[in-house]
C-alpha cells in the first residue's frame, strides 16, 4: 500500500497535467477565422416535438441571420401542440421557412434520428447547420461565423452551445459541466482526435451525412444523433471549431435535478459507443480527475518508509509540541510534499481553465473553478457508476 497508492496518486496527477497542458491549451490559443466572403448556400434544421413556443421564439431569431442564402427546415416530429398549423399558415412570416411533418414513426428507427433523417433527405443544400427549438443563437453573425469555419477540406464545424444563467446551485453545476465537456471535445479536436458535437450548435455536409450511411450504425438507440455521428464521422483533418462569441447559442437548462438527471442519463449512455481510442482517451482523463481529487485526503495519512524528507526541510518537533501536534512529526514532510505537488496540480488547471473561459463567453466564474472542479468529480462519479448500467434502448430522447 506504501507503495501502490502513491504511485497511482502521483501518475493521475501527471495524467492530469498532460491533458491540461498539452490538450486544453490549445483551446487556449485558438482563433477562428475572419468571417468570408464567399457564401455557399446553407440548410438550417430544427428537429422539434410539441415546441410551438419555442419555434415561436427561434424562428424569427433565425430568419434574421445576416447570410445572403440559407433556408430553415422544421422537421415536425408528430406534434400535437399546434406545430404544424403555425408552420402551415406560417403565422410569423418566415422569409426563410420550409417544412416537413412526420406522421409515423418507423419501427427501426427512434424518433430524433428519424425527424433528423428526413429533414436531412429535403435539404435544399449541402451544409447543414442544427440547432433545437429551445437555443437561440446570440447574434445574427451565428450562420455566417460558423460557415467561415468551413474551409478547404473540412466537412464538419463544432460550434459551442451554453447554457442560460439562472440562480441556484442546479444551474451553476450545469453550467460548469456544460463548460467542461466543450473545453474537452473542442480541445481534443484541436488536438486532430475529434470524437464528438453537440447537437444545438452543429455543422456538417449533407454529403458527408450520407458518405457514413446517416445513422446506420445507431439508428435504434434513443441518443447519439449528434455525438455519436460525429465519432463515426470525424477524422483527423475534417473538423474545425468555432468558438466566436458572435457563434454561440444559448440553451435552455433544465429546472429541476429530476430532469437534469435524466437528460443527463441520456447523454452519457451512448458513450459506450465510441471508437476504443476516444474511450480510452475519455477514460484515462476521467479516471485520473477522480483519482487526483478523492486519493487526496487519504493518501495524506499515508507514511511511505521510503519517502525521508532532509531534517532541514521539517517542522521543528519542538514547534509542534507547542501545539499539541508532536505525533504528527513523522507525517509533515509527507504531507507537505502531497499538498505540494496536489497544489501545483490545481493553480495549473485553474490557470489553463480560467483562460478557456474567457474563450467560452465567461461561461462560469472563473474564481469558482476548484469548487466546481471538485463537484465535477463527484458528478463523474455517480453518473459513470449509472452508465455502466444503463441500456440506451429505454431511454426517451426528450
Amino acid at each position: 500500500m506504501e507503495f501502490v497508492f502513491p504511485i497511482i496518486f502521483f501518475v493521475a496527477l501527471a495524467i492530469q497535467l498532460v491533458y491540461v497542458l498539452f490538450v486544453f491549451t490549445k483551446l487556449v490559443s485558438h482563433n477562428d477565422f475572419e468571417t468570408q466572403t464567399d457564401f455557399p448556400p446553407v440548410t438550417i434544421i430544427v428537429a422539434a416535438s410539441n415546441e410551438l413556443q419555442n419555434l415561436q421564439e427561434l424562428l424569427p431569431i433565425l430568419d434574421n441571420q445576416d447570410y445572403p442564402n440559407f433556408e430553415i427546415l422544421v422537421a415536425d416530429d408528430r406534434s400535437s401542440d399546434g406545430t404544424y398549423d403555425y408552420l402551415l399558415t406560417n403565422e410569423g412570416n418566415i422569409k426563410k421557412l420550409s417544412f416537413l411533418r412526420i406522421l409515423d414513426l418507423p419501427q427501426h428507427f427512434t424518433a430524433k434520428k428519424y425527424a433528423v433523417t428526413m429533414a436531412i433527405k429535403k435539404a435544399k443544400n449541402d451544409i447543414l447547420l442544427f440547432t433545437d427549438a429551445d437555443c437561440r443563437p446570440e447574434s445574427d453573425q451565428w450562420l455566417k461565423t460558423m460557415v467561415a469555419q468551413m474551409d478547404a477540406g473540412k466537412d464538419i464545424v463544432l460550434g459551442f452551445s451554453k447554457y442560460k444563467f439562472m440562480p441556484g446551485a442546479l444551474n451553476a453545476l450545469i453550467r460548469y459541466e456544460t463548460f467542461q465537456t466543450a473545453v474537452q471535445y473542442l480541445s481534443f479536436a484541436l488536438a486532430k482526435v475529434p470524437y464528438m458535437g453537440v447537437g444545438r450548435n452543429l455543422m456538417y455536409k449533407k454529403s458527408l451525412f450520407w458518405k457514413n450511411n446517416g445513422f446506420t450504425r445507431h439508428y435504434g438507440l434513443l441518443s447519439g444523433d449528434d455525438d455519436l455521428f460525429i465519432n463515426d464521422a470525424a477524422t483527423k483533418d475534417n473538423v474545425a471549431i468555432c468558438i466566436s462569441e458572435e457563434a454561440v447559442t444559448n440553451s435552455i437548462p433544465k429546472e429541476t435535478w429530476a430532469e437534469w438527471f435524466v437528460q443527463k442519463r441520456r447523454h452519457l449512455s451512448v458513450g459506450k459507443r465510441y471508437k476504443f481510442k476516444d474511450k480510452l482517451n475519455l477514460g484515462l482523463l476521467w479516471m485520473s480527475e477522480l483519482i487526483s481529487w478523492f486519493f487526496f485526503v487519504p493518501i495524506f495519512f499515508i507514511r511511505p518508509d521510503w519517502f525521508e524528507a532532509p531534517e532541514w526541510s521539517r517542522i521543528p518537533n519542538e514547534f509542534l509540541k507547542q501545539y499539541g501536534l508532536a505525533h504528527w512529526y513523522p507525517f509533515n514532510d509527507w504531507m507537505r510534499l502531497i499538498l505540494f505537488v496536489f497544489c501545483i496540480w490545481l493553480v495549473t488547471k485553474w490557470i489553463v481553465l480560467a483562460k478557456a473561459n474567457k474563450k467560452l463567453s465567461n461561461t462560469i466564474k472563473s474564481w469558482k473553478i476548484p469548487y466546481f472542479d471538485f463537484l465535477y468529480a463527484v458528478y463523474l462519479f455517480v453518473f459513470g457508476i449509472i452508465t455502466l448500467f444503463s441500456n440506451p434502448k429505454k431511454i426517451k430522447w426528450r
